[in-house]
C-alpha cells in the first residue's frame, strides 16, 4: 500500500468527481496503483505517497469538505507529494487569468502543501439541478447567476494532459515509505512548522455561506 496514490475530491453536483475519475483512469493506465475517494469518507490517508486534491473554489474558500479533510490531514499532507487541481470558472465571459488570480491567492495561503503540480479548469453550470439554498439564493434578483445559463467548460483534453504529466512526474519519484504523522523536526517540506499549519488550518473553519454549484 506505501506506493499507491490517492486522488481525493470534494464535489457537489458531480462535476469534480467526474474529473477526479478521469484522472484516477489515467494514472491507472500509467501504471499506478490509484485509489479516488470522496474527502469526506476517508478516515486516513497514511498509506498513500502521493495524493491528488481536488475540488471547487467559492469566491476564494475551499468548500467545507475539503476544509475539513485539510483540518484532519493537514500534517500528514505536509510530507507527501500533492498534485492539485481546482474548478474555479462556470462563467464563459469571465476571464481565465482572473479565475487563476483567485485560485494563486488562495493557495497562498496554503503554501505548506507544496504542490508539485496544479491544475484549474472550468466547472459545470446547471442551474436546472441547483436544490436546496442553492436553489434560493439563484432566484434572488440581485444574485449574478441569475441570468447565467448552463455551461459546461470542462476542457477534457486538458485535463487528459495534466493528468499525463502529473502521472510521469509521480512514476518517476521514489516509492519511499513516509511517515503517517510529522517528522521528527516537525517540519513540513514546505518549510513551515507542523503548529503553524494546524493553527492556519483551524483558522479556516469559519462559516460559509456562499454555495455555487460545480
Amino acid at each position: 500500500m506505501k506506493g499507491r496514490i490517492l486522488v481525493a475530491y470534494a464535489t457537489r453536483y458531480g462535476a469534480t468527481r467526474e474529473i477526479a475519475d478521469h484522472l484516477a483512469t489515467t494514472l491507472r493506465e500509467s501504471g499506478l496503483e490509484v485509489d479516488c475517494r470522496a474527502m469526506r469518507e476517508l478516515r486516513t490517508i497514511d498509506d498513500y505517497r502521493g495524493i491528488i486534491l481536488g475540488a471547487p473554489f467559492y469566491y476564494g474558500r475551499w468548500p467545507r469538505p475539503a476544509r475539513r479533510f485539510l483540518n484532519r490531514f493537514g500534517p500528514v499532507l505536509a510530507q507527501r507529494d500533492i498534485a492539485l487541481f481546482a474548478i474555479g470558472q462556470i462563467d464563459p465571459s469571465q476571464s481565465e487569468s482572473d479565475t487563476r488570480s483567485q485560485l494563486d491567492r488562495l493557495l497562498d495561503r496554503y503554501a505548506w502543501l507544496a504542490p508539485f503540480s496544479v491544475a484549474l479548469f472550468g466547472g459545470r453550470w446547471n442551474p436546472a439541478a441547483l436544490r436546496g439554498l442553492d436553489r434560493w439564493m439563484l432566484k434572488l434578483p440581485g444574485s449574478p447567476l441569475h441570468v447565467l445559463p448552463a455551461s459546461d467548460l470542462r476542457n477534457w483534453d486538458a485535463i487528459s494532459g495534466w493528468a499525463t504529466d502529473v502521472a510521469a512526474a509521480l512514476n518517476a519519484r521514489t516509492a519511499q515509505p513516509y511517515p503517517s504523522t510529522a517528522e521528527p523536526t516537525g517540519i513540513s517540506r514546505a518549510g513551515a512548522t507542523l503548529s503553524t499549519i494546524r493553527n492556519y488550518i483551524a483558522d479556516q473553519q469559519l462559516p460559509w455561506r456562499t454555495p455555487r454549484a460545480r
